[in-house]
């Protein structure tokens, strides 16, 4: 064959290919299968099929012992609240993205998210979208829409997604090559970071369904345990087997409905200066926070309401007392601490 003869029929075949289009494919009866299995519905894309699932829990919902209408507020988040600094910012309510991923592994290349989760405020409560792609190759078209739903503004909210979550859907959006880079030009707040600044002193363990069970009250009923999770979507990878994948999802969407609830707890300890807390090594941890930003005045006040609620306080947290005193030059209750303390 000549090269002009070549050329000639390349051209022909190029007139029937769309530019930057896959070939059209019909879709597997598993498919609807998994969106059935879910309550969910397909969402078509040039560059794949996923599942959406979209929940709304109205202002009326639980969450353990705190009322989703009492944790939503109109009013701004101080940044400073979740730093590990002072930080001037503030953060709208309605600018918040609850983050939550569920994926194949623990990280590494071959790690994909195949499920994607994203919380947000809205008039009526509180609303879950997640996006679950039936099989790998539809990870481009849940990507692209995901990013689409959220704002370049948006401030995202996770929980250890600074180390686990971020890193992993901006080098999967990398690898599928989409348009947009994953992010925003809005803040991250890793809850992870201050649940432990203030509460692991007390709660020990701070993972994610500990701290719901020990600061909000919160039990999980019959939940789908994280270790099984990459497993159970094999299953469906190899077998089409979708009878723990609705179990799946609402380990998904009860991780996102804790982050707002949480969020919500560690807020109102900043604002309330410590009057919210109610056990003594929380108090404790806050007044440690405090006077490490400088901020004396409200470090004493902490101390003096957990003298208030643990009157047997440790040796670590008298000592820590006197020395707030003496910050704030009340040099006479100081020493009267330190005698006490030299007394035994």
């Amino acid at each position: 064959m000549t090269g002009s003869n070549l050329n000639d029929r390349l051209k022909r075949v190029g007139q029937h290919i769309s530019s930057g289009q896959k070939a059209s494919r019909s879709l597997p009866s598993r498919y609807g299968k998994l969106a059935e299995a879910v309550n969910g519905e397909l969402v078509h894309t040039q560059s794949g099929t996923f599942v959406s699932v979209t929940t709304v829990f109205p202002a009326t919902h639980f969450h353990g012992s705190v009322l989703l209408e009492d944790v939503i507020q109109s009013e701004t988040y101080p940044l400073s609240a979740f730093t590990a600094k002072d930080d001037p910012g503030e953060v709208n309510p309605a600018n918040l993205i609850f983050l939550d991923t569920e994926t194949t592994g623990l990280g590494g290349a071959g790690t994909v998210p195949f499920l994607v989760g994203v919380g947000k405020i809205t008039d009526d409560g509180f609303e879950i979208t997640q996006y679950l792609i039936p099989d790998y190759t539809d990870e481009t078209g849940m990507l692209e829409t995901l990013l689409e739903e959220i704002d370049v503004q948006a401030t995202l909210v996770t929980y250890n997604g600074g180390a686990f979550d971020i890193p992993l859907l901006r080098d999967r959006v990398i690898i599928n090559r989409v348009a947009r880079d994953f992010g925003s030009d809005g803040h991250h707040i890793d809850l992870l970071h201050p649940t432990r600044r203030l509460f692991k002193r007390r709660i020990k363990d701070c993972s994610l369904v500990n701290a719901e069970q020990q600061l909000l009250g919160f039990f999980r009923e019959s939940d789908t345990p994280g270790y099984l999770i990459p497993s159970i979507y094999f299953d469906w990878l190899s077998t089409e087997d979708s009878q723990r994948l609705p179990g799946v999802m609402e380990h998904n969407r009860l991780d996102i409905l804790s982050l707002h609830f949480l969020m919500a707890h560690i807020h109102r300890a900043f604002v309330t200066e410590g009057d919210s807390l109610r056990a003594g090594e929380d108090l404790y941890s806050l007044s440690r926070v405090y006077r490490r930003r400088s901020h004396h005045d409200k470090a004493l006040k902490c101390c003096d309401r957990l003298k208030a609620v643990q009157p047997e306080m440790t040796e670590e947290m008298l000592f820590f007392h006197a020395q707030t005193l003496k910050k704030v030059g009340e040099w006479t209750q100081a020493v009267e601490m330190w005698q006490q303390l030299s007394s035994g």
